[in-house]
């Protein structure tokens, strides 16, 4: 059997029977053994779009997954969206098929002898292979890197002389991948009575959850209702999936949204977030003057790496929270401190609810539509298991405020920075969960980033549906400028801030999918209504006002 062989019993042990890639010649031994086995090939236009696809399906599908680029060239177009997948813990397998060895001593075409250096920046681990009886185990050794706690991006690449050659080491490899299931390491007892003694004590805590939360919903609902905390999420910075539903009576908001509900607060417990990870130094997120803080996370680089924690959990964040739980059912509770907090909680949630409704009307029947009535139209027709994929950029804050998500729903973003993630994310989240409606919500700016995706959509037949948010261009941007001469908004045009006559409707249309354009409430609301009952990718172009700071 030839390396390439083997690469893909490595593959096949792992459960990975999806590849996505954007090939160039030095795959050609890869791509004839994929055409010989039972292994779903998606193709990608563009580098970036094929590891974005890979992300959602790894996010969604609950496993590793796998792309492949070609030489030096293809792994750096797809570097940035490496960053988004390691800051979001998304266990990608990257390869790529290199030029031969000769070829590469001599410094020739597409050879970069500090290719593993870049690609260690955003990556857990980058490596070459260097016999074709390596490539196997090298490969089993990427895929356990990728999704050993916390999980994020592996880099192999493998030169085409290599691929090519006669092994017979892929067996071992292969079986190596699979291993007994690791237990999840639960945080050490003392920490956890010393994190439930400050949560006992405290008068005004919070429970602020991040993405390592996300499967930890359970566990913060019954620590919330027990010790009637209120629950926040993580600031957007770093955010990559919403670990609980929106429409939960203890759910308050983003963390620093409202100034009010951290008023008078005493401790801060977070769980699966970085503390604090700030978008910039004029809008970084602090601990409340006076409040303690316990972190719980499973990278102890994290732990207290920005504000001192005075009490640290390392371990799996589900266990962590459920041994909290565990220790709080033991202890004597004081009821009328609870109650306090519960009732303060209950009157914040209410005052929320009603400065939303207040939003909501205030949007009602505008033009351009505004994302308050826009989240409201999702709400009303998304399914109980809809996946939402959100780079609204601007939009996200309103869209997030006001749209309702229950348990069984669940919402990704990235936080690495890197534009263009979200249409092929939801496309490979799509794939990985085929009965799932995914709808997408997309920034006008990012769209243009990535809309190859929808060609790869159309022919893999993800039916997705995107929504393209249209403000008129990079507003991001303007609100930039606008802050930088202090003025809440400047009518004058600016440089690098518009993006004018693009059709992407028809852009949509050309790629094979269904295009349209919607302006109002109820041409939306039937828009994504049909997209959902598709067989297609749909794209819906929506004007939409501009948000304010």
């Amino acid at each position: 059997m030839t390396a390439a062989g083997c690469f893909l019993d490595v593959l096949e042990a792992a459960g990975i029977d999806t590849f996505f890639g954007l090939p160039g010649s030095t795959e050609a031994p890869l791509l004839e053994a994929i055409r010989g086995r039972d292994v779903r090939y998606v193709l990608a236009l563009h580098e970036g779009v094929a590891v974005s696809m890979a992300d959602g399906y790894a996010r969604v599908g609950g496993r590793p997954s796998a792309v492949g680029l070609h030489t030096s060239v293809g792994t750096l177009n797809g570097l940035s969206q490496m960053m988004n997948a390691l800051r979001d813990g998304s266990p990608v397998l990257v390869t790529a098929g290199h030029k031969d060895r000769a070829v590469l001593s001599d410094e020739g075409f597409c050879a970069l002898p500090e290719l593993l250096a870049a690609v260690r920046a955003v990556t857990k681990w980058a490596h070459q292979s260097l016999s074709a009886d390596a490539v196997a185990a090298d490969l089993a050794h990427a895929i356990r890197v990728a999704t050993a706690p916390p999980p994020g991006p592996a880099y192999l690449a493998v030169p085409e002389d290599l691929l090519g050659a006669d092994t017979s080491t892929g067996a071992e490899a292969a079986a190596a991948v699979v291993s007994a299931p690791v237990v999840a390491a639960v945080p050490a007892p003392e920490s956890v009575r010393a994190a439930v003694d400050r949560l006992l004590a405290a008068e005004r805590p919070v429970l602020v959850v991040g993405s390592a939360a996300r499967q930890a919903w359970p566990e913060v609902e019954e620590l919330s209702r027990r010790c009637g905390l209120a629950v926040l999420h993580a600031q957007f910075s770093d955010l990559a999936d919403l670990p609980l539903p929106t429409t939960s009576p203890s759910y308050l908001g983003m963390y620093g949204e409202d100034r009010g509900v951290l008023e008078g607060c005493d401790l801060v417990v977070a769980a699966g977030c970085r503390v604090f990870y700030p978008f910039s130094d004029a809008q970084r997120p602090r601990l409340p003057e006076g409040a303690a803080l316990v972190h719980l996370h499973d990278d102890p680089a994290e732990i207290g790496r920005v504000v001192r924690a005075d009490v640290g959990l390392l371990g799996d964040v589900r266990a962590g929270l459920a041994a909290m739980v565990a220790e709080v059912a033991g202890r004597p509770v004081d009821e009328e401190r609870v109650g306090r907090r519960a009732a303060h909680v209950g009157a914040l949630f209410e005052r929320r609810q009603e400065a939303k409704a207040a939003e909501r009307a205030a949007a009602a029947g505008a033009s351009p539509l505004r994302i308050e009535e826009l989240a409201g139209v999702l709400g009303e027709v998304l399914p109980e298991d809809a996946v939402i994929v959100d780079e609204g950029v601007r939009s996200s804050r309103p869209l997030l405020r006001h749209l309702p998500l229950g348990p069984g729903q669940r919402l990704l973003r990235s936080s690495g920075g890197a534009l263009g993630w979200g249409t092929p994310a939801a496309v490979g989240a799509k794939l990985a969960a085929p009965g799932r409606p995914v709808v997408a919500v997309i920034g006008d700016g990012s769209f243009q980033f990535s809309l190859q995706a929808i060609w790869s959509a159309v022919q893999s037949g993800a039916a997705v549906t995107v929504l393209v948010l249209d403000n008129g261009g990079y507003l991001a941007v303007k609100r930039a400028i606008e802050g930088h001469l202090g003025v809440p908004h400047d009518p004058r045009r600016h440089p690098g801030t518009e993006i004018m006559g693009i059709d992407h409707a028809d852009l949509a249309r050309g790629y094979g999918a269904r295009g349209l354009s919607v302006t109002d409430a109820e041409s939306l609301r039937k828009a994504v209504t049909d997209g959902l009952g598709g067989d297609r990718a749909t794209v819906v172009h929506v004007p939409v006002a501009q948000v304010r700071p």
